[in-house]
């Protein structure tokens, strides 16, 4: 328990001073959305591209990404079925709230997490499953929420251009560009990137932290609480049952389950912002099973000791 405190004090921490700004006046509604839209425009898009661009993994996908891609596809399923016919949540919303379920917060608390427990192999391992994060799931993600903005009939076109459009996207396409020509960036410009790419995950934590302040719980409190648990509960059950069936090292199997009983990472809440839809309840998802992923990591951890 105190192991896990440790590394999700920061994070509390820096919601925090978010919420401290908004509740004193440091920082008004208006400054919240401009922060919201430097974070999703330059900061995350600035870090998924250096993240992809500086990967030096092998050509192939590695097991231990195959596994967890799948259990991510069969839960990113379940979730949009689970959003669209049970809380009746148009396309938009069910796609944020099947990322929700799906991508775990890994750079942020998995890889300090993995590397006390597991050193440099652990961190090689959860290395490989942020590129499936980056590369697979928010594209994903992206077109299922895309897909939705114009109403519930589909157009191919609309859905294309603002789901590739969207900075996240480009970034991973250039990330990826850069990644597979072998060339590097020059100095100054890969110094910028990496300026913009450091104060994501913070700058991201600190406008969360300033909107909850501001969020009113919603009326229907199932569909956060669902999301939480669909990430905390399902998704690490599903990624050990698999990795296990895949005949998996144990340390692989432990990494995976691990890295899915994490919460969802905070790019769920700026993909929602950015598309207009669901943000607020978003916000409130990853509020609660940030939270409650204290005892679930613990749990996790302590199972594999």
């Amino acid at each position: 328990m105190l192991a896990a405190l440790v590394v999700l004090a920061p994070v509390f921490g820096l919601l925090a001073v978010g919420w401290a700004a908004a509740r004193f006046h440091i920082v008004d509604e208006a400054g919240t959305r401009g922060l919201v839209k430097v974070v999703g425009t330059l900061a995350v898009p600035a870090l998924l591209f250096r993240a992809l661009a500086h990967e030096t993994g092998g050509g192939g996908l590695p097991t231990i990404a195959i596994v967890y891609f799948v259990a991510c596809a069969l839960l990113l399923l379940i979730a949009h079925v689970y959003a669209r016919r049970v809380l009746g949540l148009g396309l938009s919303e069910a796609g944020v709230f099947g990322m929700g379920a799906v991508y775990s917060n890994s750079s942020l608390i998995g890889v300090p997490v993995v590397h006390a427990l597991f050193g440099d192999r652990g961190v090689v391992e959860i290395t490989e499953i942020i590129a499936v994060h980056s590369l697979i799931l928010i594209p994903a993600a992206t077109l299922l929420v895309a897909a939705g903005v114009g109403g519930e009939r589909v157009r191919l076109r609309p859905t294309l251009v603002a789901a590739f459009g969207n900075p996240m996207t480009l970034a991973l396409i250039a990330g990826f560009a850069v990644r597979m020509s072998g060339l590097a960036l020059p100095g100054p410009v890969d110094q910028v990137i990496a300026a913009l790419a450091t104060a994501a995950s913070p700058l991201a934590l600190v406008a969360l932290g300033a909107l909850v302040y501001r969020l009113e719980w919603p009326e229907a409190a199932g569909p956060p609480l669902a999301a939480a648990a669909l990430k905390l509960v399902v998704h690490p059950v599903l990624v050990f049952a698999l990795a296990w069936a895949a005949d998996l090292p144990r340390e692989a199997v432990a990494v995976a389950t691990i890295t899915a009983a994490l919460p969802p990472g905070v790019n769920v809440y700026v993909m929602a912002s950015q598309f207009g839809r669901y943000a607020e309840e978003a916000a409130c998802a990853f509020a609660v099973a940030t939270t409650a992923s204290l005892f679930t990591i613990t749990a996790v951890v302590m199972a594999f000791a």
